[in-house]
């Protein structure tokens, strides 16, 4: 658990018990990026998500929360993935960041800082080989000054949705 200098805001690891709130933080970060859930949508994939966070959080999926009082201020993920050995990855492992949000009242307070170096400090600890993450145009300083740099791909990301 951390605390952020006078503020009155606690940073901690999420728990089983957080996963309700974890939820709804994935669908408050989906809906910020112009993807909200439909109320069609919403009973499947909240139940995914639940299944998900279940099988997956503090295993391979971790989660920093920042609260003030009883209210959620910012949050974060570490998705940490497994693959075949590659000179980026000697060891088999790297990160991805996911699911920086910090809601609008706790914005420019230093939180999303916050909890990026708890995500990394975390990656450190797991011995992963990178961290990844894309970057919205607010968050590419943020993420700059802690040592990420643009990727140049020399074999550019394709996707087939099935």
């Amino acid at each position: 658990m951390m605390k952020i200098s006078d503020m009155s805001l606690i940073i901690r690891p999420a728990m089983t018990e957080d996963i309700p709130l974890l939820i709804q933080t994935r669908l408050n970060f989906l809906s910020a990026l112009g993807y909200p859930v439909s109320d069609c949508d919403f009973p499947k994939a909240s139940h995914q998500m639940e299944v998900f966070l279940h099988e997956h959080l503090n295993n391979n999926l971790f989660a920093l929360l920042a609260f003030e009082e009883a209210a959620l201020a910012a949050a974060g993920f570490l998705q940490v993935f497994n693959v075949m050995w590659h000179p980026a990855a000697t060891n088999g492992t790297y990160g991805r960041i996911i699911n920086i949000l910090t809601l609008p009242d706790y914005r420019r307070q230093g939180l999303a800082r916050a909890i990026m170096q708890g995500l990394i400090q975390k990656a450190q600890e797991l011995n992963l080989s990178y961290l990844d993450l894309d970057a919205s145009p607010d968050g590419q300083p943020l993420y700059e000054s802690l040592g990420f740099s643009l990727l140049q791909a020399n074999h550019p990301p394709m996707r087939l949705i099935l």
